[in-house]
Formats: structure tokens, sequence, C-alpha cells
């Protein structure tokens, strides 16, 4: 599929990374988290990134042979076509689904904290109508526009977690293995889809200035998002202690609860802004990616076009649970399949091109 002669900076990929996946501690994951293993639920992160790292290197590992490639050309080159169909189709399913109740997710906070008396469609139907725009605009716009709003985004999480700290008891993370350590390491595996943004995020690698980039940039938002959802929910936990378990947005219950004092009580006016921007470019980003895959699985070109269509159906789907907890109920699935189905791919292409030589065979070109 030829694409547009757009690249990528490593600046505006590793900025559009931290966005899609560092906005995870902006909603229901801590507190999804938090069920699971308690007050061990700031660790989780950090196992299940280094669970996921050692198939994502292999993965990395194998694109650097096909440089001139994306992950699903890769895919087809080494799976064969009827067998990289399946395996793409799926993929893009289950990023589609992921869309849908994603975007759901966020029109829920916006009507539960922000538009109260709006309905629900049309404050999900502007949310999709400005994704649209922005991610008919390409993948290098929602780049640039990432690399300028990513202070914005940095220096309003920081104020808020400092702002937190006073009211924040961090002797709430203790006993520091929560259920136990047995209970912690299950909850490891079920993290796994913590990442899977990382494996959609290699569709962009043929839109990098080099693979260099491309591998480098990955490496660094792995790392800060890793911290950062971490910390995050270290956080949470600090400040809501065992009621983060009946809280479904903390970032939000968080930056109304803490304030400037008499000057500027209702800080979320500051937040809020960022916040929606930093959503915006997120599901733009998305939007633009599972047209990509969806063009590479049927050879459309001008994939570009089907974006709108993508996300009226993305639409659709969203609404129709009924309650925010339907659709906490219909991720949890998802949340157990999409890392260890995406660590399982990797892991499997890095042993079909082990087994047809393809290492061997760069090895011997780059000795040439």
């Amino acid at each position: 599929m030829k694409q547009q002669q757009v690249k990528l900076g490593i600046r505006e990929y590793v900025c559009i990374a931290f966005l899609m996946i560092g906005m995870k501690g902006t909603e229901d994951t801590p507190s999804m988290l938090f069920s699971h293993v308690q007050n061990a639920a700031w660790m989780v992160p950090l196992l299940s990134g280094g669970l996921f790292f050692i198939p994502f290197f292999l993965l990395l590992k194998t694109l650097s042979l096909f440089q001139d490639k994306n992950v699903f050309e890769v895919i087809q080159q080494l799976l064969g076509k009827y067998i990289a169909f399946f395996v793409s189709f799926i993929i893009f399913i289950m990023n589609s689904y992921a869309i849908s109740l994603d975007t759901r997710t966020y029109t829920n906070i916006i009507r539960a904290y922000y538009f109260t008396t709006t309905p629900r469609l049309v404050l999900y139907g502007i949310l999709m109508v400005v994704c649209v725009y922005a991610a008919k605009k390409g993948i290098q716009r929602i780049g640039s526009i990432s690399y300028i709003l990513i202070f914005y985004v940095a220096l309003s999480f920081f104020i808020a977690f400092w702002l937190s700290l006073d009211d924040s008891q961090f002797a709430s993370i203790f006993p520091i293995w929560g259920p136990g350590k047995l209970e912690l390491l299950k909850a490891a595996p079920s993290g796994l889809g913590l990442w899977g943004e990382f494996f959609i995020l290699t569709s962009l690698y043929s839109f990098m200035t080099s693979f260099k980039d491309f591998r480098n940039g990955t490496w660094i938002a792995f790392g800060c998002v890793v911290i950062q959802l971490s910390l995050a929910t270290m956080l949470f936990i600090a400040l809501f202690d065992k009621g983060l378990v009946v809280i479904g947005y903390p970032f939000h219950v968080a930056i109304r609860y803490i304030s400037l004092g008499e000057f500027l009580p209702n800080i979320e006016t500051l937040f809020f802004p960022i916040w929606l921007s930093a959503a915006f470019i997120r599901f733009a980003a998305f939007l633009f990616i599972n047209a990509l895959i969806f063009g590479h699985l049927f050879k459309i070109k001008e994939y570009q076009y089907l974006i709108p269509s993508l996300a009226t159906i993305y639409l659709l789907i969203g609404m129709i649970p009924e309650t925010p907890n339907d659709v906490a109920q219909l991720k949890e699935p998802l949340r157990y399949i999409a890392g260890p189905t995406f660590a399982a791919i990797s892991i499997i292409l890095w042993l079909t091109a082990w087994f047809k030589g393809e290492f061997k065979h760069a090895k011997n070109k780059n000795n040439m």
C-alpha cells in the first residue's frame, strides 16, 4: 500500500505515543488496577511493562530486518497472504473495539464531571467530529500538535500531582505486596493489555525518518509511560486509599478536590481544556492508524477517506452500553486478551523470521 510521503521525527513520535498510552492514568485504569491487587496496584505497570518488554523487543528486532515496511506488511511477508490477513483483521477488530469503548469512556467522563445536562449523544458526536477532523489532517499534523501540547499536558499532570501531595498518605501503599506476592504476580500478565498500543504504533514505522529514530523513540516513550502510570496509580492510592475502588475516574475527582486556596478554588477549569485537547489527539491518532490498517487489509490506497465512516461505526457501537458500569464490564475481557495476543504475535513473527533465516540473511548482507 502506498502511503503519503510524510515523515515523523522522534520528538513527534514520542509525543504521540505518550498521549496515546499515558492518558490511561486519567481514566479508569488506576481504579481497575486497584480492584485487582489493592494497594500494590502501582507495581502492576512496572511488572507488566517488564513482562511486555521481552516480546516487544523481539518484535522490534524483527522489524529491523524489513526497514521499508510497517508491521502489517512484515506480517504478510513472514506468515503469507491468508494467515496475515486473518491476523491483521483480528488486530483491526480488537483495536476497533477498544476505540469504541474508550471514546465512550471519555464521553462518560465529560458528561459526569463537566457537562452534566448535555445529552450523551451530543457530547459523543462532538468528540468524534473533532477527532475525525484532526485524523484527516494526517499523522504529521497530529505529531506536530502533540509536540506542542505535550508540555502543557506534562505541566498540568505535575501541578495536579504536586497539589495532591498535601492530602496524600503514602502509608496507604503498605503492606507493599498488597494481597500477597502470588496475587501480584498473577496480575502482571493481565496488565499486558496496558501496553498493547505500542504494538499498534509499529504501524507508523514507515512514516518515521529512520529506524533508529523509531526504535529510540519507542523505548523513550515506553520507559516514560511505565513510570508515569505507576507513579499516578501510587499517588491515587495515597490520596484515596481504599476508596479508590469505588472511584471510577480518580484523576478527575482529584482535580476537583484540590485547589489553590480561595484564589482559585475550581482548579479543574484549568486542567479540563488541556486534558480534552490531549483526548482529541489520542483518538485522532487511533482513527488514523485504524484507517491505515483497514486500507492495508482491503488494498485501499486513499485510506484517509475511511476515517469518517469508521468513526461513525465506533460511535454507534460506543452508544450501545447503557451505563458507565456496562462500559467497564465490556472493557474487561479486552484487557485480558489484547496484551497476550500482541505479545504472542510478536514472538511468532520473531520465530518465523528466525526459522526462515532472515536474521542470518541480514547479517550476511551487512557483512558484504
